[in-house]
């Protein structure tokens, strides 16, 4: 009986100290729950179900997004020409159209076309060279014999008086540079004469199928094409305006280029015994200084694009003739190019390439196949040739304060009855559209309505997107 009591006693303890402590905490708990019910406001309802699109808004605003722009992109369409096309291309998917796959007269817009192929088919790095040679060694200053002044199809082959003329700075390939590097052998006489040799390329002056007043003093819109010309090969130039209308083209490229030649040597007091004139030179010529090479033709087709250079673009398909087909002539090249499209998969039935400059009316290029041909181009040189709105070459003066500038690069494109315009436009979101557009008249397309077609799509596609903002498309609470 004692034992019992010795431990009846501690448990009843260890009872009343278990049952306190539940106490305290049923307290604290219940305090804790006045506290809460104090404080507590009540549990938002979602009134958005679980799979509502809703949930990723995202996908309600994308559709949105480019119903906006096709709605903006049509009412820039009823602007256009009944025979017009227009193409937009958002990384790499086509997102906008209008008659794609219509084959136009693309004027000057055919020069992207000409910059695709001397990318793909010559590479950044080929340049042309212009030489001096002879059949016979510079003797004790003296050149017994013919000097031949050697044609690479140089386009940019000038003289500073020449160039310095534009307000834009120009890249060119100094023609007195290759008479100071004869001059410094200690040359001082020549016993016949210069001779311009051009046989790099065919003689053919001028496209056959130009309309006649782009060819003479009234318009002047290239000069006489050949491997050998300086100054696009104008005797004859004003001071300070650029107007080629205002220039007198050569009728023979390759002596008027070596009587010119003459007249730098003669300058520094080398003595020419015969007139300059024209001819090929001999198989054996050597060259007697090293060759003047040209910029690389990135420089030189890029500035074809950027001042729409219509000669640069005649040379250059010429060129692509040579070096990827059966020579340098404008048929050869034409063919060369039409190929290359083909071979890249791109759109070219019904599509004829004519010329390099687009001056020909006879060419025909879809929209299609210029917006893929610019995708192409994205990554390569091509991009940083195109005019620049609001800055650079033939879209120096556009939309000036607006925010396109800066933001539009492209070939404008321009004949009596022809608009174009195709480039890259930097959108809102960051994103690149790729565009190409063209108009076609039967009469005379004034000139600012084409303008005003060229400006409003530029500004449209500047402002993509434009569309309701996610926090309106995001779960209702």
């Amino acid at each position: 009986m004692a034992r019992m009591r010795r431990w009846v006693f501690p448990a009843v303890l260890v009872l009343i100290a278990a049952f306190a402590a539940f106490q305290a905490v049923q307290t604290d708990q219940a305090l804790a729950d006045e506290q809460a019910a104090a404080t507590h406001t009540a549990p938002d309802v979602v009134t958005t179900p679980l799979f509502s699109v809703r949930r990723v808004p995202q996908y309600l605003q994308e559709p949105a997004l480019f119903t906006n722009l096709s709605n903006d992109l049509d009412d820039v369409a009823s602007l256009f020409p009944v025979q017009s096309c227009l193409v937009v291309i958002r990384e790499g998917e086509e997102i906008y159209s209008v008659s794609p796959d219509v084959p136009l007269v693309p004027a000057s817009a055919q020069k992207i076309l000409t910059a695709y192929g001397v990318y793909e088919l010559l590479g950044e790095d080929h340049s042309f060279t212009t030489r001096v040679a002879s059949d016979v060694p510079i003797v004790d200053g003296v050149l017994d014999g013919d000097l031949y002044l050697i044609g690479g199809g140089d386009p940019l082959l000038a003289t500073d008086d020449y160039v310095l003329r534009y307000e834009e700075p120009q890249a060119y390939t100094d023609l007195n540079r290759l008479a100071d590097a004869l001059v410094a052998t200690g040359l001082t006489e020549i016993t016949g004469a210069v001779i311009g040799d051009e046989s790099r390329y065919d003689a053919e002056r001028y496209n056959p199928s130009w309309p006649e007043r782009f060819t003479n003093v009234q318009q002047n819109q290239t000069g006489p094409l050949s491997a050998l010309t300086v100054n696009d090969g104008f005797v004859r130039f004003d001071s300070t305006n650029t107007a080629n209308s205002l220039a007198t083209a050569s009728d023979n490229p390759p002596a008027f280029a070596a009587a010119f030649f003459d007249d730098l040597l003669e300058a520094q007091d080398v003595i020419i015994r015969r007139s300059a004139s024209s001819g090929v030179a001999p198989g054996l010529a050597i060259n007697l200084v090293p060759s003047l090479q040209s910029d690389p033709v990135e420089v030189v087709t890029n500035q074809m694009l950027s001042i729409s250079d219509n000669m640069g673009a005649e040379l250059l398909l010429k060129e692509i003739g040579l070096v990827a087909g059966d020579g340098g002539t404008t048929v050869f090249g034409a063919e060369r190019l039409e190929g290359l499209l083909e071979d890249r998969g791109t759109p070219t039935e019904d599509v004829g390439i004519v010329d390099g400059s687009g001056l020909a009316e006879q060419n025909r290029v879809t929209c299609r196949l210029l917006a893929q041909v610019l995708d192409l181009s994205r990554t390569s040189p091509l991009v940083d040739g195109l005019a620049v709105m609001g800055e650079t070459g033939t879209l120096t003066d556009r939309l000036l304060g607006s925010p396109a500038v800066g933001r539009v690069r492209a070939k404008t494109g321009r004949l009596n009855n022809v608009g174009a315009l195709a480039g890259i436009a930097t959108a809102d979101d960051g994103s690149d559209l790729v565009f190409a557009w063209i108009g076609n008249t039967t009469d005379f397309y004034p000139v600012e309505e084409m303008l005003a077609v060229q400006d409003r799509l530029a500004l449209e596609l500047i402002e993509f997107p434009e569309g309701p903002e996610l926090d309106l498309l995001a779960p209702k609470p």
